[in-house]
């Protein structure tokens, strides 16, 4: 429900107060964001030639990864969500991070500037502190994967020539990945 109000103040004041995680419908709010990283990356290969000179004959882009240090407390009031008092608590939020990760949960990552959609929560590392009281910081990594749709088509063959009589043509069944990423969490 927090997350409803957020996206209410993100639409009508244009920016995000604070950063959450949200797969099937439930949202996990992280109270503040400390850093986000992204990191992009490519595959390169190279292979020797005559001469000893290296040609680059592959580059594949490596899926996007988002490292994040938050921390999640149960001292969630704010005046300017008047429903602050339902936020989970910090063994509800954590309790629902390790499920979507036992359970390999597709999750959307909205930031302060940008929604990421196809992520898979890769590892978590919560830090109690006495500065943090019940509160936990939490390092999280998560994973972009790419969603593939399988498609299958037909493609009409031509036989070999016979020796004699006409050419018949065949029919095969080829399938394969459509190669489309395909959207499973939306945000409002």
């Amino acid at each position: 429900m927090p997350a409803l109000v957020q996206r209410a103040k993100s639409a009508l004041f244009g920016e995000r107060v604070q950063a959450y995680l949200s797969s099937s419908g439930t949202d996990l709010t992280l109270d503040s964001t400390i850093s986000i990283t992204k990191d992009r990356s490519a595959n390169i290969t190279s292979h020797a030639i005559e001469k000893g000179a290296d040609i680059t004959d592959h580059v594949a882009d490596e899926p996007i990864g988002i490292s994040l240090s938050a921390v999640i407390s149960d001292a969630d009031w704010d005046p300017l969500d008047p429903l602050a008092f339902l936020n989970k608590t910090v063994r509800e939020r954590l309790d629902l991070l390790y499920q979507w990760m036992d359970n390999k949960e597709i999750v959307t990552f909205y930031s302060y500037d940008e929604d990421i959609e196809n992520l898979i929560v890769e590892s978590v590392s919560e830090e109690q502190t006495v500065d943090l009281g019940s509160g936990r910081k939490l390092s999280l990594k998560l994973k972009k994967i790419n969603i593939v749709e399988a498609k299958k088509a037909e493609v009409t063959l031509k036989s070999p020539v016979p020796k004699t009589g006409q050419a018949a043509t065949a029919t095969k069944q080829v399938s394969g990945n459509a190669g489309v990423g395909k959207g499973v969490c939306k945000g409002f």
